[in-house]
């Protein structure tokens, strides 16, 4: 990373393959802020506006923009045009009524798929973490950065915590209302986030639990065909079906 023009920047050649920089862009390319996303994993704002969705030309004009407040990520006004927007995040822009929902995919690594109004009030989060906090009240930690607190009447025997890590909410946006959970377990359908398989859907048919780092392995099935990924690559989308509508290609 370099500092060009008073702002930290990436030299473009070494940024990552499913940002999609063009050589029209030069040398640099804008380094994304600190944010809820790996910045190797992750659609900064301006670059959405600017280069995917050529609502601007220039940073600066995408950067007017923002300033405006004319995007929202997950309901809420993001001020920060650098700011990194990245798996299951919604992006919406009410002035053009236009809605996105950040999918991984095969060619590009992360797309925008369009969504509509209605489905822009909702997303799916995945479980990574738990801590029990003051009171014997349970926080779920969020793979976004978001936090989730679950309120427990008795701490010694926690009758609401039964979440568990790998386990994905549909929660609410801006609201962070829990509206379903969708279990990590066999037979429901699930979307690879990572790896050399990232965007395939199918089916769980087999969870392999073993000992050591990215030793576990999950089987998804699709069309009677079977991909095997590591267990922290997959991402629960629904049971019988997909809670988030999916690109058709």
């Amino acid at each position: 990373m370099t500092r060009h023009g008073g702002q930290k920047v990436l030299k473009r050649l070494n940024t990552a393959g499913h940002l999609r920089i063009s050589r029209k862009h030069g040398k640099f390319f804008v380094n994304p802020s600190a944010g809820p996303h790996k910045k190797d994993f992750c659609l900064p704002l301006v670059h959405i506006i600017r280069d995917l969705l050529k609502i601007v030309d220039t940073h600066r004009e995408a950067k007017k923009l923002v300033n405006n407040g004319y995007f929202k990520v997950d309901g809420k006004i993001v001020m920060d045009e650098t700011y990194p927007i990245g798996l299951m995040d919604v992006l919406s822009i009410e002035k053009i009524n236009k809605y996105y929902r950040i999918l991984p995919d095969s060619h590009y690594g992360l797309i925008l798929h369009e969504i509509t109004d209605k489905e822009s009030s909702f997303k799916l989060c995945r479980i990574v973490g738990k801590t029990t906090v003051k009171g014997g009240h349970i926080q779920l930690n969020l793979h976004d950065g978001k936090n989730i607190l679950i309120k427990v009447k008795n701490p010694r025997e926690p009758k609401e915590d039964t979440f568990k890590r790998m386990d994905i909410l549909k929660i609410s946006i801006p609201e962070q209302e829990i509206l379903k959970t969708f279990r990590f377990e066999k037979d429901n359908l699930a979307i690879i986030m990572d790896g050399k398989n990232i965007g395939k859907i199918g089916k769980i048919s087999a969870i392999k639990k073993r000992f050591g780092p990215n030793a576990s392995t999950v089987s998804i099935e699709h069309n009677e065909e079977l991909t095997e990924t590591l267990y922290d690559y997959t991402f629960i989308i629904g049971e019988k079906q997909s809670e988030i509508s999916l690109p058709t290609n």
